[in-house]
């Protein structure tokens, strides 16, 4: 922490630290105390004494200057907890947000090739069997508005799953708009530059702005992507996805408004403009606020008050970066400080025996207890010295030698006094920290929990999506599947798992439970096998588009790593025939990742140093409410392991958590739990059920 800028601001950040305010009044009390007892000394007592009252001079001197430390040390181990806490949540604000946004760019870069689309706009009455149970069949061939309605339907099928998009648009190249979702939306035709710049750029484009494509709605957020002939490679329309970002916003607002009270949460454009914000009454949206990247905080002001302010970039994702946006997050100097400590029983001894944060703040202390040693000393030997005097012929010796240890008794008092307030401010900083280093690993267990659910919301949407795949529906509804068409399947497959690369394969059953095609190569020895699995018997009895089937988290040979099977979840998705409603033809498999990407969430979640280390003695995990562990970060650990969990942990219920102390050997440790609590409608409507907990350890 920079001492300079801390003592820029010092007296601001003061007025907000009522208990060192206090501890600084009492010092300086007690050291005026300490001057007049030393003058008394003078007055009364030079001739016998003046080597002691120089000697307590010195002693002055001394504690004068470990006041000073002790003040300044206050000051900046408050000020660096209520950084590091709203530097955390500017980091997952922007973070969060940016993962999301990661996904949007594969899923635009996919549904540009839906083969429907494709087709849609090189023939706006093309013969599809996906138009053959349609009511408007003309000799064969459909009318322009039926092929509309159509693809219509298809484009809303696709929002339902992936419901994270308010519209979706297709343009032909001259900006016509050929269909959309949004019928409040009153758009004809865009005579946006971004539909020249889509069609010649090399993959999606990512804008922010007033578009005519969504007028009167003020800045959207959008993901477009030219739909290209699959013969040729000509450009043949534009694909817009439009993100639902104020709901977004509001969702990341209200997760991280739980941990971080009186705080305002901004995301903010390179002009330090505030695109987003979680409090439109004290800091609008739109207005410019003042950052830096660099400074370990900035104070601002709004409305008259002083706010502290952090502001980062955005970590990146699997190489995203996005826009140049930022998270920004601005808290009360008047509240920033308040004791946060009493939910805790904290013990103080243990604290101080064990804690390798509170050396600093000892030294400081026992610096102040090596200066009152000398000064008891002191105080000893005057006594022993007033007594000899006191009877000694020279009457002025002996009156000044009876003055002497009332003199003495007042300098041992104050200085048993500055002690105890030395003490009485380390022990109530100690226990501050510690429960803001519980507050942090409670935070820490939030967030891993809801990037847990929101990277596996997308696996929902993802198996369900690529179960609509029309060339999928076609072949299935044949007897036998031809190689041809196993070949194109497997092409499909492939192109999927190349835009979306958090799975290991993808494969295709039939409604026999046979494995028809996978995506990997590696894995195309699989192809025939019949899968006798529970998750496969139930994927085949459901025939909802909405619906979908998860496999436990368990060993499978589909997973495997040097022919030892891995566990992981197999999402499923039912495939149905395009011409006889509700009739099931087979399901799709997508395999995930587990090992890597479980992984990756939680040390995205564990606290890191200056130089973005991950802190030693840190610990993560997934785990379920039984003790079965879906990942760890303590390589003794592995998934499918069982763990003993605290009871505390085993009875959160849904988005609830927690945190508490834990003492192993001579080492502290702040330990914190968060349930899932789901995201959007995965996990929430009923649809699936997964209770899991993330745990976050800490070395404090």
């Amino acid at each position: 922490m920079n001492k300079e800028l801390i003592e820029k601001h010092e007296r601001v950040l003061l007025r907000g630290m009522p208990d060192v305010e206090q501890c600084q009044e009492m010092l300086s009390r007690l050291d005026r105390q300490w001057t007049r007892a030393t003058l008394t000394g003078k007055i009364n007592c030079s001739r016998i004494a003046q080597t002691l009252i120089d000697f307590i001079n010195g002693t002055q001197a001394n504690f004068s200057v470990l006041q000073e430390n002790l003040v300044d040390t206050l000051v900046q181990e408050n000020t660096q907890k209520v950084i590091l806490e709203i530097a955390a949540v500017a980091q997952v604000a922007i973070d969060i947000l940016k993962r999301n946004l990661f996904e949007r760019t594969a899923d635009v870069g996919f549904l540009a090739t839906d083969d429907d689309i494709v087709q849609f706009l090189l023939s706006p009455a093309y013969d599809r069997n996906a138009l053959a149970c349609h009511d408007n069949v003309v000799s064969g061939m459909f009318s322009d508005s039926a092929a509309t309605a159509h693809i219509e339907e298809r484009l809303l099928e696709y929002r339902n799953k992936y419901t994270v998009y308010t519209e979706i648009i297709i343009l032909d190249v001259a900006g016509h708009v050929r269909a959309h979702l949004d019928y409040d939306n009153p758009i004809s035709h865009s005579a946006d530059p971004l539909i020249a710049e889509t069609l010649a750029a090399p993959s999606y484009v990512e804008t922010y702005r007033q578009s005519d494509l969504v007028p009167g709605r003020g800045d959207v957020l959008l993901y477009s992507q030219a739909i290209k002939d699959p013969t040729t490679g000509t450009a043949i329309g534009v694909l817009c996805l439009v993100f639902d970002f104020n709901g977004e916003m509001m969702s990341v607002f209200q997760n991280l408004e739980n941990f971080s009270e009186d705080t305002v949460i901004l995301i903010l454009d390179e002009t330090g403009r505030a695109i987003a914000t979680s409090d439109p009454t004290k800091a609008p949206g739109g207005r410019r606020y003042p950052f830096s990247l660099h400074d370990d905080f900035t104070m601002i002001q709004l409305d008259g008050e002083p706010y502290l302010s952090k502001t980062l970039a955005t970590k990146g994702y699997q190489g995203f970066w996005g826009l140049p946006w930022y998270g920004q997050v601005l808290k009360r100097v008047g509240t920033a400080f308040k004791d946060g400590s009493s939910r805790h029983s904290l013990d103080e001894a243990t604290i101080r025996r064990n804690a390798i944060f509170s050396g600093r703040l000892i030294r400081v202390e026992e610096a102040s207890e090596d200066v009152l040693s000398d000064l008891e000393l002191m105080v000893q030997n005057g006594e022993i010295m007033a007594a000899r005097k006191s009877v000694q012929a020279d009457a002025t010796e002996r009156v000044e030698a009876q003055a002497l240890p009332y003199v003495l008794s007042e300098i041992k008092k104050i200085g048993d006094q500055v002690q105890q307030v030395f003490q009485a401010s380390t022990g109530g900083l100690l226990r501050l920290v510690t429960s803001s280093r519980l507050h942090d690993v409670q935070f820490l267990a939030a967030l891993a929990i809801d990037i847990m659910d929101r990277n596996l919301y997308e696996r929902a949407n993802d198996c369900r999506w690529w179960a609509l795949t029309s060339d999928f529906r076609r072949m299935l509804e044949e007897t036998t599947l031809r190689e041809a068409d196993r070949h194109r399947m497997r092409e499909i497959l492939t192109y999927i798992n190349s835009l979306y690369t958090v799975y290991p394969n993808l494969f295709v059953y039939n409604r026999e439970g046979k494995i028809l095609a996978c995506s990997n190569p590696d894995e195309h020895r699989q192809e025939g096998r019949m899968l006798n699995e529970r998750y496969v018997a139930e994927t085949l009895a459901i025939s909802d588009s909405q619906l979908y089937r998860v496999s436990s988290f368990e060993a499978s040979d589909l997973y495997e790593e040097h022919g030892v099977a891995r566990h992981t979840y197999i999402y499923n998705a039912p495939i149905t025939s395009l011409t006889r409603g509700g009739a099931v033809l087979g399901g799709i498999g997508i395999v995930f990742d587990s090992v890597p990407q479980f992984l990756s969430m939680l040390n995205d979640a564990l606290p890191r140093d200056g130089m973005g280390h991950i802190l030693d003695g840190s610990e993560g995990m997934f785990v379920e409410p039984n003790g079965k562990v879906i990942a760890s970060t303590n390589p003794d650990i592995k998934p499918g392991d069982k763990v003993d969990l605290a009871s505390i942990f085993c009875q959160l219920d849904s988005g609830q958590s927690t945190s508490h102390l834990v003492s192993e050997s001579d080492k502290l440790y702040a330990v914190g739990c968060a349930h899932s609590a789901g995201y959007r409608e995965y996990k929430r409507d009923g649809a699936y059920v997964n209770d899991l907990l993330a745990v976050i350890k800490v070395r404090i």
